[in-house]
């Protein structure tokens, strides 16, 4: 009988067993990851229907807030500190997977948690996305879109919130006026370390995240052309900087983790699930709002409230609602057979970043992150024991803003115009069904353009169109909920867009092929041709249109739907407080109020109208409190 084995030769040969069998385990749960999601939303909806029935029963409440996301979350939080809140979410609770930063790509476009709009056709863009048509993530659940983003924490420019307040007249949106409710939501760790911009002690830790894997080349490459590396959440003219994430222990924290589980046993706090609220309710010649109705696991239901509603269901959701409930452009309320109440131009301000994803850049060095060689046992130990090694991050790990020509010609140098998201992950073996899935982009492209970049070390570089010019447009495409909103954001169709975006990737390219850092370790565009673009000269002016055209990705920024202004203004959908225009006890309090969109993401933007919508109607109900007690006291 042959000697047993030392216990070493034993744990190493365990190791290699495991290493040549995770590869088709891994891949394995991937392909039934949507059999886990399905399965966990099923278990989930089938707890609170049985909680439906039988416990929540209670109707009035002095706060209604619709949208449990990355804004209303936070208006749920601070208004239930004094008031009864019912916070009305339209999905359940936020799914184990979204924790792991590296899981962000995988968890876009399943219906247990996103609600998977599309865009109508575009003309201009869009090339190689089936039908021409974008698709447009949004979670639906507990924590909404913070949930199944990238993790990318910027506020802006400052000249975006100036340009805002110059707009509506009112100095509180200026960047002063919301630096305030960026910081009080804030628990700041990291280089940028400066009380003027950052916060301590809010709900949201906030940091780089323990892996950034190639995000210093990038940095060092910007720098070699001389841009400076500075904090990007501070003012800034141009500038590269790593990305922080809202992140602690290397798992993600959503606006779920910080604003709502804190607080989840809160008496004042009554949540309802899989509570999908179709209109609100109106009464009397000043358009009084009371209540809302609502749709829960199949049975119709109202709720009311003593003080406000307030609508936080998202850029796409509020807008929506509104027009259901006949506030909107009455010709068109009246064409779809809504019964219009109040006209107003919700719809009509539609803004968003259209992106190109630039790539594959292959590298001769084995330092991008390689799903098939990277996740591995030791990836697996890092993020479970210490939250550490690449699962800690979604991808994206740097970030810039730069002005192309265009914009220094026009003046605005200080202000860019394109922003850059450095992604170190290389092309992976089913890296064109991800694509697929997540983005909406035709797999059969996909995987011809990925086919000779596949297995080698790479990178991509999102370049986005930071201050579009293209304005879209909302509009119902009948009178229920279950009919298609029909969502066109006019993606390229002027050539301001398209120039400034050939531009940008110009200068991607260039600070690639043109600066030792990449050079050092061999960083190359690929070779490959994107399909459709074969008839022009590659590399041409001509040829990165043809890309930008076919390639055509949101990243999923959408504003203005619902557009703050002046009063009297026919562009105001709501006021500076985010009331609705003509009514009473209704406002909006979510990204779609701002009327201009962010050079950045637009996460980190969404929670800060949250804070500041919140502190306008604690103020509002605290004024008023006060009033009625100084005329007892008289």
């Amino acid at each position: 009988m042959a000697p047993p084995m030392p216990p070493n030769e034993v744990i190493h040969r365990s190791f290699q067993t495991w290493n040549t069998w995770l590869p088709t385990i891994i891949f394995g749960i991937l392909g039934a990851l949507g059999m886990y999601n399905q399965a966990w939303w099923q278990m989930d909806m089938m707890s609170d229907r049985f909680r439906a029935s039988y416990y929540d029963t209670k109707d009035t409440f002095d706060f209604i807030v619709v949208g449990g996301g990355s804004a209303g979350a936070v208006v749920a939080n601070r208004l239930s500190q004094q008031y009864n809140v019912l916070l009305l979410e339209a999905g359940g609770e936020p799914n184990p997977w979204f924790s792991v930063p590296a899981m962000s790509f995988l968890m876009l476009n399943y219906p247990s948690h996103d609600w998977m709009y599309k865009t109508v056709a575009q003309k201009h863009s869009c090339g190689a996305l089936p039908d021409k048509r974008s698709g447009w993530s949004a979670g639906k659940c507990l924590g909404g879109t913070s949930n199944i983003n990238f993790l990318i924490h910027l506020r802006g420019h400052q000249k975006d919130y100036d340009y805002i307040a110059n707009l509506t007249g009112d100095n509180e949106w200026n960047f002063d006026g919301v630096l305030k409710h960026f910081k009080s939501v804030e628990d700041y760790s990291g280089q940028w370390d400066d009380e003027r911009y950052h916060g301590h002690g809010g709900d949201m830790q906030v940091s780089i995240p323990p892996y950034t894997g190639m995000g210093e080349y990038f940095v060092r490459a910007g720098e070699e052309l001389g841009y400076p590396r500075t904090d990007l959440n501070a003012r800034f003219d141009e500038g590269f900087s790593h990305i922080y994430y809202p992140i602690k222990d290397g798992r993600r924290v959503s606006t779920y983790k910080a604003f709502i589980e804190p607080i989840r046993s809160r008496p004042t706090l009554t949540i309802y699930k899989f509570s999908v609220v179709t209109k609100v309710l109106m009464r009397g010649e000043n358009n009084e709002v009371y209540g809302v109705e609502y749709n829960r696991h199949g049975e119709r239901k109202t709720a009311f409230a003593n003080k406000e509603v307030i609508l936080s269901a998202g850029s796409i959701g509020s807008p929506k609602i509104l027009m259901l409930s006949g506030i909107g452009p009455k010709e068109h309320l009246q064409t779809v057979g809504v019964r219009p109440k109040v006209d107003l131009p919700v719809g009509m301000n539609l803004q968003d970043h259209i992106s190109a994803y630039l790539g594959p850049f292959t590298i001769d060095q084995p330092v991008s992150m390689l799903f098939d060689r990277d996740i591995n046992p030791k990836a697996f130990l890092e993020f479970t024991q210490t939250g550490s090694g690449v699962l800690s991050s979604s991808g994206t790990s740097a970030t810039a803003f730069v002005a192309t020509p265009m914009a220094k010609a026009a003046g605005e140098g200080d202000w860019p115009d394109i922003q850059y998201i450095f992604m170190g992950n290389g092309v992976y073996s089913r890296m064109d069904r991800d694509m697929a899935h997540g983005f909406h982009v035709r797999e059969d492209i996909m995987k011809k353009y990925f086919e000779a970049d596949k297995g080698k070390d790479s990178f991509q570089i999102i370049v986005s169109l930071a201050r579009p010019k293209a304005v879209g447009v909302m509009k119902l495409g009948g009178p229920r909920f279950s009919d298609e909103f029909l969502i066109d954001p006019k993606y390229l169709d002027n050539e301001h867009d398209i120039k400034t975006l050939v531009e940008g990737v110009k200068m991607a390219v260039n600070l690639v092929e043109n600066t030792t850092v990449f050079q050092g370790i061999g960083a190359r565009f690929t070779d490959s041709v994107f399909p459709g673009c074969e008839n022009v000269i590659f590399r041409s002016d001509a040829y990165w249109e043809c890309y930008i055209r076919q390639y055509s990705l949101t990243l999923h920024h959408i504003v203005g739907p619902c557009s703050m202004g002046r009063k009297d203004s026919k562009d105001a959908v709501v006021d500076t407080q985010l009331k609705v225009v003509g009514t009473k006890g209704l406002r909006v309090i979510d990204a779609s109020v701002l009327p201009k969109v962010p050079i950045s993401n637009t996460n980190y933007p969404a929670i800060m109208v949250g804070e500041k919508g919140a502190h306008f109607v604690l103020n509002t109900w605290r004024n008023a409190e006060n009033s009625q007690t100084n005329e007892i006291i008289r």
